[in-house]
């Protein structure tokens, strides 16, 4: 059996993992055949002796192979085992709750994440299945885990973890099928590899920026979802962003704006932009009476610059002038407010949800490379500043 493009785009470790199981699902071995020896697998496959040896230990924890002496043997356990498919073998499967657009051109936001994790599977001629979590049954979860695939990636999982997602969750460690969380408040999963977006970092960032342009006072004005009473863990490690930056220049941290909003499953129309600016308006207003005028904003999102520039017209301010408007998430160009109001952010954070889409599918791996041994890793992304206009066209 020659080792192919599909193998070869894979890490080393997982590159043998990857051979020896396609090898059983097309009939190359069959249940209680002696492998090759290690010798004869490094040049199979292309490896170093150590990579073999490591990827052998691995399957055997696996109890895909049995050991005896030095000999090995694919295990009779796999007979009939609907681990024999090369689909999943080849497959990455996502546990989502959300519903995606079919084009690019519909993603933004946290959407991309998931548009760009299958861009790198396919491009490393892998596959994704995704599987939505209202739906999954225990039956499910054993199915799936019986099939092995490639791994598992937990993305938006806003809700506590139903007996058959915790079946799957427990299932895939005992297999060691690798495990990997996309940290935006989803519940903890332990034993999972950690991708994350480095919100302390992204707001201190920004505002730094601002400080560095003169502002002394910055006003967080952020908006929280109406059906999690919950306060998101991105948002707390922004708050500490900006008291880091505020108090390395010693400055003192104002208090910030929060509010809830309900999610609409239609385009807004023009009266849905109006009651956000005289919500914004009213809330502005309250603010400078109670602490003192502020020069700077920072939203929540770049969705909300557009009503709070608005709103600063209603008192009088011009937007980036009187009072300078920052976003958040670098979607500014999708924004449905876009079309009420032509006033742009001066400056917004992205995720880089791209960086995060690709870097989930290298960690799992990665994950799989290490072989389970145990730990489980987390990384911090660093998020990006982006300038929508220039300061001399706005300011």
């Amino acid at each position: 059996m020659k080792t192919g493009e599909q193998t070869i785009s894979l890490p080393p470790r997982a590159r043998v993992i990857h051979y020896l199981r396609q090898a059983l699902a097309a009939g190359v071995f069959a249940p209680g055949d002696q492998l090759p020896s290690e010798q004869e697998l490094c040049r199979q496959v292309r490896v170093s002796r150590t990579t073999v040896r490591a990827a052998l230990q691995t399957l055997e924890a696996e109890h895909f192979l049995n050991c005896e002496g030095r000999r090995r043997f694919i295990s009779a356990a796999h007979a009939g085992s609907p681990r024999k498919s090369t689909l999943f073998t080849e497959t990455v499967a996502v546990l989502d709750d959300e519903v995606y657009p079919e084009d690019e051109a519909s993603c933004w936001g946290e959407w991309e994440v998931f548009y760009h994790l299958n861009r790198e599977a396919v491009r490393r001629n892998c596959h994704t299945f995704s599987f939505k979590t209202g739906d999954f049954t225990p039956a499910k979860a054993e199915h799936l885990v019986r099939e092995h695939p490639l791994g598992l990636i937990l993305l938006h999982q806003n809700r506590t973890p139903s007996e058959a997602i915790r079946r799957l969750l427990d299932g895939c460690r005992s297999a060691g099928i690798p495990l990997v969380r996309y940290e935006s408040d989803t519940p903890e999963c332990p034993g999972a590899d950690v991708i994350a977006s480095d919100h302390r970092q992204g707001c201190a960032e920004l505002t730094r920026w601002l400080i560095g342009q003169g502002k002394r006072r910055i006003l967080r004005y952020w908006r929280l979802n109406s059906l999690d009473p919950a306060r998101p863990s991105w948002l707390v490690q922004r708050d500490l962003g900006y008291e880091d930056a505020m108090r390395e220049a010693g400055l003192e941290p104002l208090p910030a704006v929060e509010y809830t909003y309900y999610d609409q499953d239609r385009t807004p129309t023009r009266r849905d932009f109006d009651c956000r600016v005289y919500e914004a308006t009213g809330r502005l207003y309250e603010y400078q009476a109670l602490h003192g005028r502020v020069d700077a904003v920072v939203c929540a999102s770049d969705g909300v610059t557009f009503s709070v520039a608005a709103a600063c017209r209603k008192l009088g301010l011009k937007p980036n002038r009187d009072l300078w408007i920052a976003g958040y998430d670098n979607n500014y160009y999708n924004c449905p407010d876009r079309m009420f109001e032509e006033t742009l952010p001066l400056v917004t954070a992205d995720k880089n949800n791209r960086r995060l889409g690709l870097a989930l599918f290298e960690q799992l791996l990665r994950c799989r490379e290490r072989g389970g041994d145990g730990r489980a890793e987390r990384l911090l992304l660093p998020q990006e500043l982006v300038f929508p206009r220039s300061l001399q066209q706005e300011v």
